[in-house]
């Protein structure tokens, strides 16, 4: 059981899907609870299981990335006792008889107050895995049997500092669940013996422990919502605040590249969707759906008469052309055009067009033939063309 939550929390820290989206909050206030696994690490007795505990936190998010947490932690902690070591007479029963090693456990009640830096490393996922650090005060109470003479068993408020890697979970808008690791490194009378060994953090004379946290988080002040994931993936989410043509320029526009002999025909019923272009075919009116390679309704007319003139053409082999407007980067609308113009390629191999006269290949949003400033442009931009190579 022990293994299995050590490697579900590893995952739970660690593991990011790149393909969700959340959205970001900044300024944002929020509230967090669960259930603690803390452990003995670099002290001077051995570790034992059984160990429970629970914390409180209060978080601010002052941006997308950065965060300050103040949390309370209560922790009970077992171990057991190394035995009678020679060098410092200690330890013994209180009949005089020496304590033989592992032969006797321990507990530390433990109540600590922390104050941590958090840096969140992808706060547009859903999955979002953090870093951090910083400073706590602890209360230590170390429980030995009272049989056993221990001249160094005290209580004490002392401080430590926190190491700290985790992830948080997007459940819904205003919960997420928190898998997180810590390392406290505090003082050596911890564990209830005067630590001289130097098993501390960076070799200082400390005790230590970890913490294994699973918990839930909530919001209740949100803040406002941040703009830094609208660029997520090298796409915007907001589309420009300008005026969008109207369907009478739109039609308009359709008109345009319509040669004049069939102008007064019904597009549907007998689409041109060509226009020559030097050793080109524009073939204008094949959309797609918004960041998808998916074709729109309206496409399939134009599509099913290029595939009659290839069928009238044999000889003609062509170079499918995928282009994008100027909206997201540029690695990501190259990748965005060689989709498109692999499912146009697809269309017409399975419309019975051999598959050696259709080459695909995507150019971005290299070579705009509208202006990427208004809507009508874009629009223009976004389309597919036919580079006739025999």
């Amino acid at each position: 059981m022990k293994k299995f939550t050590l490697l579900f929390l590893i995952i739970c820290c660690f593991y990011t899907p790149e393909t969700l989206f959340a959205q970001a909050y900044q300024n944002s206030w929020e509230f967090g609870f669960g259930l603690t696994y803390p452990r003995f690490y670099s002290s001077d007795v051995r570790p034992l299981e059984g160990n429970i505990g629970g914390f409180l936190s209060l978080q601010r998010n002052f941006s997308e990335n950065v965060a300050l947490r103040l949390s309370a932690d209560y922790d009970y902690i077992k171990g057991r006792i190394p035995g009678f070591n020679p060098e410092t007479n200690m330890f013994y029963y209180t009949d005089g008889t020496p304590v033989p090693s592992d032969a006797a456990n321990m507990h530390v009640s433990l109540m600590s107050g922390n104050l941590d830096l958090l840096y969140y490393l992808a706060p547009c996922s859903p999955v979002n895995p953090y870093i951090g650090g910083g400073l706590g005060v602890v209360y230590f109470k170390p429980t030995w049997p009272g049989n056993i003479v221990n001249p160094t068993l005290v209580s004490k408020t002392t401080t430590q500092l926190n190491l700290i890697i985790g992830s948080e979970w997007r459940i819904s808008d205003d919960w997420k669940l928190l898998s997180e690791f810590m390392f406290n490194s505090t003082d050596g009378q911890m564990d209830g013996i005067n630590n001289n060994n130097r098993q501390g953090a960076f070799g200082s004379n400390a005790d230590g422990y970890l913490m294994a946290n699973l918990g839930l988080v909530y919001y209740f002040d949100k803040g406002e919502k941040s703009k830094y994931c609208d660029l997520y993936s090298g796409i915007t989410a907001q589309i420009p605040n300008e005026n969008y043509p109207t369907l009478q320029q739109i039609d308009s526009l359709i008109t345009a590249h319509i040669p004049k002999e069939v102008e007064k025909q019904v597009v549907v019923e007998k689409p041109v969707p060509v226009e020559k272009k030097e050793n080109n075919l524009v073939l204008y009116g094949v959309n797609f759906e918004f960041n998808k390679s998916r074709l729109l309704p309206e496409a399939y007319p134009i599509l099913e008469h290029a595939k009659e003139i290839l069928k009238e053409n044999p000889d003609v082999k062509v170079e499918v052309q995928g282009y994008c407007d100027y909206i997201g980067s540029d690695a990501y609308n190259q990748k965005l055009s060689e989709k498109r113009a692999n499912t146009v390629r697809n269309y017409l191999v399975n419309a019975g067009i051999e598959s050696n006269r259709i080459a695909a290949v995507g150019y971005g949003k290299s070579n705009p033939v509208g202006d990427n400033k208004t809507a009508i442009g874009r629009a223009e931009n976004r389309r597919i063309e036919f580079k006739i190579l025999k």
